[in-house]
């Protein structure tokens, strides 16, 4: 699970609501999982992911995951498949997202 891609419920932090989001699995966790977000609008800061870096899947246009904002889902609201990481990306996405944390 650790590497792939699922569209996922993304609650507000009120809980009062959710939207249908891209995330990308980071780590696992018994039932639960940590996810980063991604987004089309890949203005802001964090690291462009295209075709080209996808083992398997696709997503349906360029897109940024967004670091080091992450959150932790159960792996229950995980409802769709959609894209695999390649190893050396993901391992550059793992960097980036420690060196923002300060690991």
């Amino acid at each position: 699970m650790v590497g792939e891609i699922y569209l996922s419920k993304i609650y507000f932090t009120d809980l009062s609501e959710y939207k249908i989001r891209p995330v990308l699995v980071i780590k696992e966790i018994g039932d639960d999982c940590i996810c980063v977000p991604l987004t089309t609008k890949t203005n802001q800061n964090g690291i462009i992911i295209n075709p080209n870096d996808l083992e398997r899947g696709e997503l349906k246009k360029e897109s940024l995951v967004i670091i080091p904002k992450n959150f932790t889902l159960h792996k229950s609201i995980l409802f769709k498949y959609l894209a695999t990481m390649k190893t050396d990306k993901l391992n550059t996405i793992f960097a980036a997202f420690c060196e923002k944390l300060g690991c």
